[in-house]
């Protein structure tokens, strides 16, 4: 009994571990679809969307800190937005892809075209790129070496990149967010003249 328990434990506990990561993944996919919507709706009314991305990201932004300079996000009302330097350091509008993924990499192939405003197709596209660092242990075994802060292609996980000295293991989510844009011509010229659809912003 011992014996079968023995065998049999390590290898319920890897099955375990790893249900538990496509469960966090598959929330962590949702959220970047909300956030290539915020993106979009942002780069829609002449904001930054990779900061509204960024806002929307901090939840699953993970403990980790890439290298690299980002102010914190602070919330009127609430205070700094948890997480936020991570969150921007991860959360990429794309194009330009990240530097991280190389030249081959899948992932290029995967991104739209992009549709910004005024673009006279009556549509807006963005693409939003965030690592999301895989927390449960054991999860980042690897049977070959990896180079650092290079994307690569795992059986279980998809599209990764380990980042930093440590390797901390990131699973590359892509998502993009299409919204219509219901009127002509920039927000200037509805600022200053008026639209029939929108009204005057002045």
């Amino acid at each position: 009994m011992l014996v079968e328990a023995a065998i049999a434990l390590p290898v319920q506990l890897l099955i375990t571990f790893a249900i538990l990561q496509y469960c966090l993944i598959a929330v962590a996919e949702q959220i970047v679809t909300c956030a290539a919507h915020a993106a979009a709706r942002a780069s829609l009314v002449g904001m930054d969307p990779q900061r509204a991305a960024a806002m929307i990201c901090s939840p699953i932004a993970g403990s980790y800190r890439p290298g690299g300079a980002a102010e914190p996000i602070v919330i009127p009302g609430w205070g700094v937005l948890r997480r936020s330097v991570q969150s921007q350091l991860k959360t990429f509008v794309v194009p330009p892809m990240p530097p991280e993924v190389p030249q081959s990499s899948n992932l290029r192939n995967l991104v739209p075209d992009p549709s910004p405003p005024d673009d006279g197709d009556k549509l807006v596209r963005v693409s939003v790129v965030h690592y999301f660092e895989l927390a449960i242990p054991f999860v980042d075994f690897l049977p070959w070496e990896q180079r650092r802060d290079t994307t690569y292609w795992h059986p279980l996980w998809g599209n990764i990149v380990r980042l930093g000295p440590r390797g901390v293991l990131h699973k590359v989510i892509l998502k993009t967010a299409t919204l219509p844009q219901p009127w002509d011509g920039d927000l200037d010229d509805v600022r200053d003249e008026g639209h029939p659809i929108i009204p005057d912003l002045r």
